[in-house]
Protein backbone atom coordinates (compact mmCIF):
# COMPACT_ATOMS: atom_id res chain seq x y z
CA UNK A 1 0.00 0.00 0.00
CA UNK A 2 1.84 3.35 -1.26
CA UNK A 3 0.67 5.92 1.23
CA UNK A 4 1.70 9.75 -0.10
CA UNK A 5 0.25 13.03 -0.22
CA UNK A 6 -1.17 15.13 -2.48
CA UNK A 7 1.19 17.92 -4.27
CA UNK A 8 0.35 20.82 -5.62
CA UNK A 9 -1.89 24.07 -5.65
CA UNK A 10 -5.41 24.38 -7.18
CA UNK A 11 -5.30 25.50 -11.24
CA UNK A 12 -8.88 25.79 -12.33
CA UNK A 13 -7.06 25.62 -16.08
CA UNK A 14 -5.10 22.97 -15.83
CA UNK A 15 -5.90 20.03 -18.01
CA UNK A 16 -5.17 17.36 -15.84
CA UNK A 17 -6.78 15.00 -13.02
CA UNK A 18 -4.18 17.11 -10.92
CA UNK A 19 -6.67 19.97 -10.43
CA UNK A 20 -9.47 17.70 -9.34
CA UNK A 21 -7.34 16.40 -6.43
CA UNK A 22 -6.39 19.77 -5.19
CA UNK A 23 -9.60 20.46 -5.06
CA UNK A 24 -10.36 17.93 -2.35
CA UNK A 25 -13.13 16.58 -5.12
CA UNK A 26 -11.25 13.17 -6.48
CA UNK A 27 -14.03 10.58 -5.58
CA UNK A 28 -11.17 8.03 -5.89
CA UNK A 29 -13.15 6.55 -8.62
CA UNK A 30 -10.03 5.07 -10.77
CA UNK A 31 -10.49 6.00 -14.18
CA UNK A 32 -8.69 8.53 -15.33
CA UNK A 33 -5.07 5.88 -15.28
CA UNK A 34 -6.58 4.06 -17.43
CA UNK A 35 -7.43 6.40 -20.21
CA UNK A 36 -3.76 8.62 -20.08
CA UNK A 37 -1.95 8.05 -23.18
CA UNK A 38 1.44 8.22 -21.66
CA UNK A 39 0.46 6.05 -18.40
CA UNK A 40 1.40 9.36 -16.30
CA UNK A 41 -0.95 9.32 -13.56
CA UNK A 42 -0.16 6.37 -10.64
CA UNK A 43 -3.09 5.76 -8.38
CA UNK A 44 -2.24 6.28 -4.54
CA UNK A 45 -3.66 4.70 -1.34
CA UNK A 46 -3.92 6.86 1.20
CA UNK A 47 -4.57 6.87 5.19
CA UNK A 48 -7.78 7.99 3.78
CA UNK A 49 -8.72 7.92 0.89
CA UNK A 50 -7.20 7.01 -2.62
CA UNK A 51 -6.48 9.29 -5.39
CA UNK A 52 -4.50 9.66 -8.66
CA UNK A 53 -0.89 11.77 -8.80
CA UNK A 54 0.64 13.08 -12.62
CA UNK A 55 3.75 13.19 -13.73
CA UNK A 56 3.72 16.53 -14.87
CA UNK A 57 7.01 15.80 -16.57
CA UNK A 58 5.49 13.13 -19.00
CA UNK A 59 1.75 14.91 -18.85
CA UNK A 60 0.71 16.06 -22.23
CA UNK A 61 -2.36 18.18 -20.90
CA UNK A 62 -4.59 16.08 -23.44
CA UNK A 63 -7.32 16.47 -21.33
CA UNK A 64 -9.02 12.82 -21.38
CA UNK A 65 -8.30 12.24 -18.01
CA UNK A 66 -10.61 15.02 -17.07
CA UNK A 67 -13.01 13.97 -19.66
CA UNK A 68 -13.95 10.94 -17.70
CA UNK A 69 -14.00 12.15 -14.14
CA UNK A 70 -17.34 12.24 -12.64
CA UNK A 71 -16.03 15.54 -10.86
CA UNK A 72 -15.51 18.14 -13.28
CA UNK A 73 -18.47 19.64 -12.85
CA UNK A 74 -17.90 21.14 -9.77
CA UNK A 75 -15.15 23.43 -11.06
CA UNK A 76 -17.85 25.03 -13.11
CA UNK A 77 -21.17 25.11 -10.87
CA UNK A 78 -23.45 22.77 -8.78
CA UNK A 79 -25.46 21.21 -12.00
CA UNK A 80 -23.75 17.86 -13.38
CA UNK A 81 -26.00 18.86 -16.11
CA UNK A 82 -27.77 15.55 -16.02
CA UNK A 83 -31.57 14.88 -16.33
CA UNK A 84 -32.66 11.54 -15.27
CA UNK A 85 -35.49 11.81 -12.36
CA UNK A 86 -35.85 8.63 -10.76
CA UNK A 87 -39.03 9.55 -9.16
CA UNK A 88 -41.03 10.07 -12.33
CA UNK A 89 -39.64 6.75 -14.19
CA UNK A 90 -41.18 3.83 -14.90
CA UNK A 91 -38.29 0.53 -14.36
CA UNK A 92 -39.00 -2.39 -12.85
CA UNK A 93 -38.08 -3.28 -9.76
CA UNK A 94 -37.90 -6.21 -7.08
CA UNK A 95 -37.30 -8.20 -3.82
CA UNK A 96 -34.92 -10.78 -5.02
CA UNK A 97 -32.43 -13.18 -3.80
CA UNK A 98 -30.67 -16.10 -4.74
CA UNK A 99 -32.03 -19.20 -4.23
CA UNK A 100 -28.93 -20.57 -3.15
CA UNK A 101 -28.59 -20.13 0.38
CA UNK A 102 -24.73 -20.59 0.46
CA UNK A 103 -24.72 -17.30 -1.40
CA UNK A 104 -27.37 -15.69 0.09
CA UNK A 105 -26.69 -15.85 3.83
CA UNK A 106 -22.96 -14.25 3.75
CA UNK A 107 -23.89 -11.54 1.05
CA UNK A 108 -25.00 -8.11 2.29
CA UNK A 109 -28.78 -8.74 0.99
CA UNK A 110 -29.82 -11.60 -0.58
CA UNK A 111 -27.02 -12.22 -2.31
CA UNK A 112 -28.43 -11.10 -5.79
CA UNK A 113 -25.12 -9.25 -7.43
CA UNK A 114 -22.84 -12.37 -6.71
CA UNK A 115 -25.81 -14.66 -7.52
CA UNK A 116 -26.79 -12.54 -11.03
CA UNK A 117 -22.95 -12.84 -11.78
CA UNK A 118 -22.41 -16.95 -11.51
CA UNK A 119 -25.90 -17.21 -13.44
CA UNK A 120 -24.23 -15.22 -16.84
CA UNK A 121 -21.39 -16.89 -16.50
CA UNK A 122 -22.97 -20.61 -16.33
CA UNK A 123 -25.52 -19.36 -19.24
CA UNK A 124 -22.32 -18.23 -21.41
CA UNK A 125 -22.71 -14.52 -21.39
CA UNK A 126 -20.53 -13.82 -18.93
CA UNK A 127 -16.90 -14.65 -18.04
CA UNK A 128 -16.39 -12.89 -14.51
CA UNK A 129 -16.72 -9.64 -12.71
CA UNK A 130 -15.11 -7.00 -11.97
CA UNK A 131 -15.63 -7.03 -8.01
CA UNK A 132 -13.41 -6.39 -4.60
CA UNK A 133 -12.44 -7.80 -1.60
CA UNK A 134 -11.09 -6.63 1.70
CA UNK A 135 -8.60 -9.33 2.76
CA UNK A 136 -4.31 -9.83 2.58
CA UNK A 137 -1.74 -7.83 4.22
CA UNK A 138 -3.81 -4.72 3.72
CA UNK A 139 -7.38 -5.84 4.63
CA UNK A 140 -8.39 -1.94 4.86
CA UNK A 141 -6.97 -1.53 1.55
CA UNK A 142 -10.28 -2.84 -0.41
CA UNK A 143 -8.80 -5.03 -3.30
CA UNK A 144 -10.50 -4.75 -6.64
CA UNK A 145 -10.14 -7.42 -9.25
CA UNK A 146 -11.42 -9.39 -12.18
CA UNK A 147 -13.39 -12.97 -10.91
CA UNK A 148 -13.22 -15.43 -13.00
CA UNK A 149 -14.66 -18.53 -11.05
CA UNK A 150 -16.80 -19.40 -8.07
CA UNK A 151 -14.55 -19.31 -5.27
CA UNK A 152 -13.38 -16.00 -6.32
CA UNK A 153 -16.42 -14.45 -6.47
CA UNK A 154 -17.56 -15.23 -3.26
CA UNK A 155 -14.36 -14.02 -1.88
CA UNK A 156 -15.70 -10.86 -2.85
CA UNK A 157 -19.34 -10.77 -1.23
CA UNK A 158 -21.09 -8.36 1.09
CA UNK A 159 -20.81 -4.46 0.88
CA UNK A 160 -16.82 -2.59 0.71
CA UNK A 161 -17.66 0.55 3.56
CA UNK A 162 -14.59 1.56 2.60
CA UNK A 163 -12.70 3.28 -0.88
CA UNK A 164 -12.53 0.85 -3.58
CA UNK A 165 -11.22 2.11 -6.92
CA UNK A 166 -12.61 -0.40 -9.09
CA UNK A 167 -11.95 1.56 -12.81
CA UNK A 168 -8.31 0.70 -12.39
CA UNK A 169 -9.21 -2.79 -13.28
CA UNK A 170 -10.40 -1.77 -16.40
CA UNK A 171 -6.86 -1.60 -17.78
CA UNK A 172 -6.64 -5.22 -17.42
CA UNK A 173 -10.24 -5.73 -18.60
CA UNK A 174 -8.82 -4.27 -22.04
CA UNK A 175 -5.85 -6.28 -22.31
CA UNK A 176 -7.80 -9.13 -21.36
CA UNK A 177 -10.42 -11.03 -24.29
CA UNK A 178 -13.87 -11.81 -22.42
CA UNK A 179 -17.10 -10.59 -21.22
CA UNK A 180 -17.28 -8.98 -17.90
CA UNK A 181 -19.86 -7.58 -15.19
CA UNK A 182 -18.84 -4.32 -13.84
CA UNK A 183 -19.81 -3.79 -9.63
CA UNK A 184 -19.69 -0.30 -8.32
CA UNK A 185 -20.95 3.36 -6.75
CA UNK A 186 -22.44 5.70 -9.12
CA UNK A 187 -19.37 7.47 -9.69
CA UNK A 188 -17.76 4.58 -10.19
CA UNK A 189 -20.34 3.54 -12.82
CA UNK A 190 -20.32 7.16 -14.41
CA UNK A 191 -16.70 7.12 -14.87
CA UNK A 192 -17.28 3.77 -16.84
CA UNK A 193 -19.83 4.87 -19.00
CA UNK A 194 -17.42 8.22 -19.99
CA UNK A 195 -14.58 5.58 -20.68
CA UNK A 196 -16.73 3.27 -22.88
CA UNK A 197 -16.92 6.86 -25.15
CA UNK A 198 -12.98 7.37 -25.36
CA UNK A 199 -12.32 3.57 -25.34
CA UNK A 200 -14.59 1.43 -27.48
CA UNK A 201 -13.64 -1.90 -26.79
CA UNK A 202 -14.95 -1.64 -23.24
CA UNK A 203 -18.64 -1.43 -24.63
CA UNK A 204 -17.70 -4.94 -25.78
CA UNK A 205 -15.70 -5.91 -22.77
CA UNK A 206 -18.70 -4.87 -19.82
CA UNK A 207 -21.78 -6.63 -20.71
CA UNK A 208 -23.35 -5.28 -17.64
CA UNK A 209 -23.50 -2.18 -14.72
CA UNK A 210 -24.97 -3.10 -11.14
CA UNK A 211 -24.45 0.18 -9.11
CA UNK A 212 -24.75 -0.19 -5.70
CA UNK A 213 -27.56 2.38 -4.31
CA UNK A 214 -24.62 4.75 -2.22
CA UNK A 215 -24.89 7.31 0.89
CA UNK A 216 -21.05 8.27 0.47
CA UNK A 217 -18.14 6.29 0.78
CA UNK A 218 -16.40 6.47 3.64
CA UNK A 219 -12.75 6.74 5.08
CA UNK A 220 -10.55 3.78 5.56
CA UNK A 221 -9.43 5.31 8.84
CA UNK A 222 -13.51 4.89 9.90
CA UNK A 223 -12.93 1.26 9.77
CA UNK A 224 -9.49 1.07 11.67
CA UNK A 225 -10.80 3.33 14.40
CA UNK A 226 -14.06 1.03 14.75
CA UNK A 227 -12.03 -2.02 14.99
CA UNK A 228 -9.40 -0.78 17.20
CA UNK A 229 -11.17 1.53 19.55
CA UNK A 230 -14.61 -0.36 19.82
CA UNK A 231 -13.40 -3.92 18.61
CA UNK A 232 -10.51 -3.87 20.63
CA UNK A 233 -8.30 -5.52 17.80
CA UNK A 234 -4.69 -4.06 16.92
CA UNK A 235 -5.65 -3.90 12.48
CA UNK A 236 -2.36 -5.17 12.26
CA UNK A 237 -3.80 -8.57 13.05
CA UNK A 238 -6.53 -8.40 10.73
CA UNK A 239 -6.23 -10.44 7.95
CA UNK A 240 -9.86 -10.15 6.50
CA UNK A 241 -12.70 -7.29 6.86
CA UNK A 242 -16.65 -8.54 6.47
CA UNK A 243 -18.45 -5.64 7.11
CA UNK A 244 -21.75 -7.91 6.54
CA UNK A 245 -22.43 -11.15 5.74
CA UNK A 246 -23.89 -13.86 8.09
CA UNK A 247 -27.51 -13.59 7.52
CA UNK A 248 -29.47 -10.04 7.08
CA UNK A 249 -28.93 -7.26 8.56
CA UNK A 250 -25.76 -9.16 9.37
CA UNK A 251 -22.56 -8.72 11.24
CA UNK A 252 -19.49 -6.74 10.81
CA UNK A 253 -16.36 -9.44 11.59
CA UNK A 254 -12.49 -9.23 11.12
CA UNK A 255 -10.95 -12.28 11.13
CA UNK A 256 -7.01 -13.01 11.41
CA UNK A 257 -4.56 -15.87 10.06
CA UNK A 258 -6.22 -19.38 9.50
CA UNK A 259 -9.42 -17.32 9.69
CA UNK A 260 -9.55 -17.03 13.07
CA UNK A 261 -12.80 -14.70 14.32
CA UNK A 262 -11.10 -11.48 15.93
CA UNK A 263 -14.23 -9.15 16.52
CA UNK A 264 -18.13 -10.15 15.54
CA UNK A 265 -20.72 -6.79 16.04
CA UNK A 266 -24.24 -6.88 14.60
CA UNK A 267 -24.11 -4.19 11.25
CA UNK A 268 -27.33 -2.61 12.73
CA UNK A 269 -26.56 -0.45 15.66
CA UNK A 270 -22.86 -0.85 14.95
CA UNK A 271 -20.75 -0.62 11.81
CA UNK A 272 -23.95 1.10 10.15
CA UNK A 273 -23.86 3.62 12.61
CA UNK A 274 -19.82 4.00 13.48
CA UNK A 275 -18.03 3.62 10.09
CA UNK A 276 -20.83 3.98 7.15
CA UNK A 277 -21.89 7.71 7.88
CA UNK A 278 -18.68 9.01 9.00
CA UNK A 279 -15.59 10.94 7.79
CA UNK A 280 -16.54 10.58 3.49
CA UNK A 281 -15.11 12.18 0.47
CA UNK A 282 -15.54 15.59 0.13
CA UNK A 283 -17.00 14.60 -3.07
CA UNK A 284 -19.67 12.56 -1.41
CA UNK A 285 -21.15 15.61 -0.30
CA UNK A 286 -21.28 16.90 -3.25
CA UNK A 287 -23.17 14.19 -5.02
CA UNK A 288 -26.42 14.35 -6.59
CA UNK A 289 -26.46 10.69 -8.63
CA UNK A 290 -26.56 8.35 -5.47
CA UNK A 291 -29.03 5.86 -7.71
CA UNK A 292 -26.70 4.94 -10.29
CA UNK A 293 -28.45 6.61 -13.05
CA UNK A 294 -25.51 5.45 -16.07
CA UNK A 295 -26.59 1.77 -14.31
CA UNK A 296 -28.16 -1.21 -16.47
CA UNK A 297 -29.09 -2.53 -12.44
CA UNK A 298 -29.05 -0.41 -9.17
CA UNK A 299 -29.50 -2.82 -5.71
CA UNK A 300 -30.21 -1.58 -2.68
CA UNK A 301 -30.99 -3.27 1.21
CA UNK A 302 -34.55 -3.12 1.21
CA UNK A 303 -34.14 -0.56 4.57
CA UNK A 304 -37.70 -0.56 6.16
CA UNK A 305 -39.28 -1.69 10.03
CA UNK A 306 -41.24 -4.27 8.22
CA UNK A 307 -37.69 -6.18 6.81
CA UNK A 308 -35.72 -5.18 9.73
CA UNK A 309 -38.11 -6.95 11.93
CA UNK A 310 -39.05 -9.91 10.16
CA UNK A 311 -36.30 -10.55 7.60
CA UNK A 312 -32.97 -12.71 8.17
CA UNK A 313 -31.69 -14.49 5.27
CA UNK A 314 -31.53 -11.02 3.47
CA UNK A 315 -33.57 -9.68 -0.05
CA UNK A 316 -32.33 -7.49 -2.55
CA UNK A 317 -33.99 -4.35 -3.88
CA UNK A 318 -33.18 -4.72 -7.64
CA UNK A 319 -33.93 -1.24 -10.01
CA UNK A 320 -33.65 -2.23 -13.56
CA UNK A 321 -32.80 0.87 -15.43
CA UNK A 322 -32.27 -1.02 -18.89
CA UNK A 323 -33.16 -3.56 -21.61
CA UNK A 324 -30.23 -5.15 -21.16
CA UNK A 325 -30.63 -5.21 -17.21
CA UNK A 326 -33.92 -6.84 -17.92
CA UNK A 327 -33.05 -9.43 -20.12
CA UNK A 328 -30.24 -9.94 -17.57
CA UNK A 329 -32.63 -10.00 -14.44
CA UNK A 330 -35.19 -11.91 -15.70
CA UNK A 331 -32.80 -14.86 -16.98
CA UNK A 332 -31.80 -15.62 -13.59
CA UNK A 333 -35.35 -15.36 -12.26
CA UNK A 334 -36.84 -17.67 -15.55
CA UNK A 335 -34.21 -20.13 -14.78
CA UNK A 336 -35.25 -20.42 -11.31
CA UNK A 337 -31.35 -19.28 -10.15
CA UNK A 338 -33.59 -16.24 -8.46
CA UNK A 339 -36.36 -15.78 -6.37
CA UNK A 340 -38.28 -12.55 -7.11
CA UNK A 341 -41.15 -10.57 -5.68
CA UNK A 342 -42.38 -7.25 -7.96
CA UNK A 343 -42.00 -4.00 -5.92
CA UNK A 344 -43.05 -0.34 -6.79
CA UNK A 345 -40.31 2.13 -8.11
CA UNK A 346 -42.37 4.02 -4.53
CA UNK A 347 -40.99 0.81 -2.58
CA UNK A 348 -37.58 1.08 -4.06
CA UNK A 349 -37.32 4.96 -3.20
CA UNK A 350 -38.67 4.55 -0.13
CA UNK A 351 -36.13 1.89 1.18
CA UNK A 352 -33.54 4.87 1.04
CA UNK A 353 -35.98 7.64 0.90
CA UNK A 354 -32.90 10.03 2.41
CA UNK A 355 -31.25 9.70 -0.99
CA UNK A 356 -33.88 10.71 -3.23
CA UNK A 357 -32.69 14.44 -4.07
CA UNK A 358 -35.40 17.32 -4.64
CA UNK A 359 -34.92 21.13 -5.09
CA UNK A 360 -34.99 21.74 -1.50
CA UNK A 361 -32.77 18.94 -0.68
CA UNK A 362 -29.51 19.94 1.77
CA UNK A 363 -26.89 18.53 -0.47
CA UNK A 364 -27.70 21.52 -2.95
CA UNK A 365 -26.49 23.90 -0.13
CA UNK A 366 -23.51 21.66 0.72
CA UNK A 367 -22.42 22.03 -2.98
CA UNK A 368 -23.36 25.52 -2.70
CA UNK A 369 -20.88 25.92 0.79
CA UNK A 370 -18.12 24.13 -1.34
CA UNK A 371 -18.63 26.57 -4.45
CA UNK A 372 -18.42 29.56 -1.62
CA UNK A 373 -15.66 28.88 0.03
CA UNK A 374 -13.51 26.85 -2.44
CA UNK A 375 -13.94 29.20 -5.31
CA UNK A 376 -15.49 32.25 -3.53
CA UNK A 377 -18.54 32.45 -6.30
CA UNK A 378 -20.81 34.53 -3.42
CA UNK A 379 -24.46 33.97 -5.09
CA UNK A 380 -23.87 30.36 -3.45
CA UNK A 381 -24.40 32.38 -0.35
CA UNK A 382 -27.66 32.33 0.46
CA UNK A 383 -28.78 28.51 -0.47
CA UNK A 384 -25.63 28.19 1.77
CA UNK A 385 -27.64 29.76 4.81
CA UNK A 386 -30.53 28.46 3.57
CA UNK A 387 -28.79 24.54 3.83
CA UNK A 388 -27.30 25.57 7.50
CA UNK A 389 -30.81 27.11 9.02
CA UNK A 390 -32.42 23.62 8.15
CA UNK A 391 -29.27 22.07 10.04
CA UNK A 392 -28.65 24.03 12.76
CA UNK A 393 -30.34 21.31 14.56
CA UNK A 394 -26.88 19.73 14.78
CA UNK A 395 -24.87 22.40 15.40
CA UNK A 396 -23.22 25.16 12.51
CA UNK A 397 -19.69 24.50 14.07
CA UNK A 398 -20.06 21.22 14.14
CA UNK A 399 -21.34 20.69 11.05
CA UNK A 400 -19.19 22.52 8.64
CA UNK A 401 -16.05 21.06 10.39
CA UNK A 402 -17.56 17.41 9.83
CA UNK A 403 -18.60 18.00 6.49
CA UNK A 404 -16.47 20.54 4.87
CA UNK A 405 -13.13 20.53 7.06
CA UNK A 406 -12.86 16.91 7.97
CA UNK A 407 -13.15 15.96 5.08
CA UNK A 408 -10.30 18.25 3.33
CA UNK A 409 -7.30 15.30 3.31
CA UNK A 410 -6.54 12.30 1.48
Amino acid sequence: MTKTRPEGGPDRNQKSIQTIVVHKICCGCGACPVVCPTSCIEFFYGNRFNYPKVDTERCIQCGKCLQVCPSTFLLQGTDPGLSDDVKNASYDCYLIHSKDDNIRLDASSGGFITGLILHLMDKGKADGGVVARCEGQHPLVAESFIATDKESLLSARASKYAPVSSCTVLSEVLERPGRYVFVGTPCMIEALTKLQELLPKLQERIVLKISLVCAGMASRLSTKAYIEEDGGVSIADAHRICYRGNGWPGRFRVFGENNKLLMDRPHLGGSLIHVVPRDHYLRCWNCLDHWGRFADVTVCDPWCEEMVKTERKGRSAVMVRTERGKQAVRSAIDSGDMIADSITLQDMLGYNRHLVIDPDHPRHGWMAAYQLLFFGRLKHLIPVLKSLLRRKRVGLITTLKTRLCKAYYY
